[in-house]
């Protein structure tokens, strides 16, 4: 998955839910149509079914919590899950909108159930582990992001050493930290570099924190290429997603910031740019007439020669001549302001 330029991914995820499948469908058409007028390359949803990610028996989540919501985290994927017919439909009004449709899977089924209408799968945080949904992309022959939340360094070598050792060609990793909202100084984004130098891949940023433009922008100014970000329509919607994500218009606020953050970076290497050749002849110094000189005149510094910035007048030699131009004579007329060039001596 090689970009030229940031691949920005509008997570909707379950954030479409309304709770009816008329207002569930029009809920997500309109995501779709905001993630677009955005400006996102692609939107992202969840896909899964809530008997193959949690055991059972496993309670409450405490972040939930402290939002108020207080069923058991079954109960709570059981209702945003998201039934496999709609994935053909929400396919459709992303080609309709011109944007990606992406889905997280969380099974192997669930990822059969995709891979028809992806070209680019994701794995969540939580399955960098989960070595049948890692096979399952491998195989696929399309490129994966995985994002890497929670995960040691080990877990990462070990999954991206696995999606290759199972004939996957392309991987992308995603730094995110797993808490929601996450706090800005929990974000430590240096780590993006240091996942590019160890693994040689791309790496972005999945960011849960509330402000849309800090982590995104300082991500890319540290070379990110991926960035993921969840939006809602409105704050307070009932679900666990909608008070940390982002309003439509933080949303369209972000990925222009990070398009002009783009047009910052440049290519790394020190040239003269077009745009500063005109105070590059103004401004910079050389060495210049300060008198008028004539022919067989002596040239001397702080007499009738300086190293000055030449403004309109033609510019001199680099200052680093003044010694060798010291007492040689002028083999022309030259008048004040007037750069001294190579000819100008003997």
């Amino acid at each position: 998955m090689v970009n030229k330029k940031v691949f920005i991914i509008a997570e909707a995820g379950s954030n479409w839910r309304l709770g009816s499948s008329e207002r569930d469908l029009m809920m997500a058409k309109k995501l779709i149509e905001v993630a677009s007028n955005a400006g996102a390359d692609a939107i992202k949803f969840q896909t899964y079914k809530p008997e193959t990610v949690y055991v059972p028996n496993a309670g409450n989540a405490d972040y939930l919590s402290k939002d108020g919501i207080k069923r058991s985290i079954v109960d709570i994927f059981k209702d945003l899950s998201m039934p496999y017919d709609m994935i053909p439909t929400l396919y459709k009004l992303c080609e309709k909108n011109n944007i990606k449709f992406m889905s997280t899977p969380f099974s192997v089924e669930d990822a059969k159930a995709i891979d028809p209408f992806v070209n680019i799968h994701k794995l969540a945080s939580y399955e960098i582990t989960h070595i049948r949904l890692l096979e399952f992309m491998a195989r696929s022959g399309k490129s994966l992001i995985l994002s890497t939340g929670a995960a040691t360094l080990d877990e990462i070598e070990w999954a991206v050493n696995y999606f290759y050792e199972k004939g996957g060609k392309d991987i992308s990793l995603m730094h995110t930290i797993a808490k929601y909202p996450a706090p800005l100084n929990s974000l430590n984004l240096r780590m993006i570099p240091n996942l590019i130098k160890k693994f040689g891949v791309q790496v972005g940023l999945s960011d849960h924190s509330k402000d849309p433009i800090i982590a995104p922008v300082a991500a890319v100014a540290l070379g990110a290429s991926i960035i993921e970000k969840h939006f809602t329509l409105h704050k307070q919607l009932p679900g666990p997603d909608h008070s940390f994500a982002l309003t439509p218009e933080e949303l369209k606020k972000m990925v222009s910031c990070v398009r002009d953050c783009e047009k910052t970076l440049g290519t790394g290497e020190k040239i003269v740019q077009i745009e500063e050749e005109e105070l590059r002849n103004f401004a910079q110094r050389g060495i210049q007439a300060t008198k008028i000189i004539k022919k067989g005149d002596i040239f001397k510094e702080h007499f009738n020669i300086d190293i000055l910035r030449p403004g309109n007048q033609k510019k001199g030699l680099h200052p680093k001549f003044i010694s060798a131009i010291e007492g040689k004579k002028a083999t022309r007329d030259i008048s004040v302001g007037e750069g001294i060039l190579d000819e100008d001596y003997k």
